[in-house]
C-alpha cells in the first residue's frame, strides 16, 4: 500500500514534536526545514538543548534521506556536537502532510522513541531562511 503524492509538494516548513522513550508525556518541539526531489530528503532542523548536546541553548541537525509512498527514513546529524546519527523512520499519511514514526540512537534500539511532524501550509518559504524563523501568512 501507499499514497499517490507529489513529493516535491512536501518541501517546506514542518513543526515536529518527538518523545523521549514510551512513557514520556511531555515532547520535544522542533522545527524542519525540507526539500523533498525525486525521493531524496534533505533538510534541517532546530529544537532546544535538552539532551546535554552541546553548549547551545538550541541545537541545529542536518537531515539526509528518503521519501516513498510507503516510508520516510532519515538520519539527524547534529551540528557541532560530537555524537552519532540518529535514525528516524516514519510513514507519510494519506494527505501526505503528516508523518509519524519512530527514533532510533545507537542501532538498534538503545535509546529510541517515537515523533510526528505536520507540514506548515501557512508557511512562506523563503530560500536561506532557517525553520526557526520562518514567517507564517494568514
Amino acid at each position: 500500500m501507499g499514497i499517490e503524492c507529489d513529493f516535491g509538494a512536501l518541501s517546506g516548513y514542518w513543526s515536529g514534536q518527538y518523545w523521549l522513550g514510551e512513557d514520556d508525556t511531555d515532547g520535544v518541539r522542533f522545527s524542519a526545514c525540507l526539500t523533498i526531489e525525486n525521493g531524496r530528503l534533505t533538510g534541517s532542523t532546530l529544537e532546544p538543548s535538552l539532551l546535554g548536546l552541546g553548549k547551545n541553548k538550541e541545537n541545529e541537525a542536518t537531515l539526509r534521506g528518503h521519501v516513498s509512498p510507503e516510508e520516510v527514513i532519515f538520519l539527524k546529524t547534529y551540528k557541532g556536537v560530537d555524537h552519532e546519527p540518529g535514525y528516524y523512520e516514519g510513514e507519510l499519511s494519506e494527505c501526505g502532510r503528516h508523518i509519524l514514526g519512530r527514533w532510533y540512537f545507537g542501532w538498534p534500539d538503545e535509546v529510541s522513541g517515537r515523533f510526528e511532524m505536520t507540514l506548515n501550509t501557512a508557511s512562506k518559504t523563503v530560500q536561506g531562511d532557517h525553520p526557526a524563523s520562518a514567517k507564517t501568512t494568514e
